[in-house]
């Protein structure tokens, strides 16, 4: 797991870039003011919300706008091997997870953490 990339749902279009640039993990957290999780926003949310958006539109998009709200996520004590059946038995699958912990975000658990660990 990873330290929580979390971004405001006010978070600008280029903040957003920024951050999951900064990070390196392809994905941030949308966290309200106590830092409970309220969506995510990941590489490929922004690629389909850039694309379906005119040019002369990019200053209305923020994290809230492009986010994928109330996603899956996985807690602190989630054993690897549960983690990944929630990225993998879904109809589309996914490859990173929040991690929350007592209603806060903690950190961001990736597919590759997990393939690192050999499981």
């Amino acid at each position: 797991m990873h330290e929580s990339p979390n971004v405001s749902p006010d978070a600008n279009w280029l903040e957003v870039v920024k951050a999951i640039s900064k990070f390196a993990l392809g994905a941030v957290n949308v966290v309200d003011n106590n830092a409970q999780l309220i969506g995510i926003v990941t590489d490929g949310d922004l690629r389909r919300t850039i694309e379906k958006t005119s040019p002369e539109n990019f200053s209305d998009l923020n994290a809230e706008t492009m986010m994928t709200r109330s996603p899956i996520t996985a807690n602190p004590e989630m054993l690897a091997f549960d983690a990944l059946q929630l990225m993998e038995n879904r109809t589309s699958q996914i490859s990173v997870l929040p991690v929350v912990a007592d209603e806060k975000c903690v950190g961001l658990l990736r597919l590759h953490d997990i393939v690192r660990i050999g499981l």
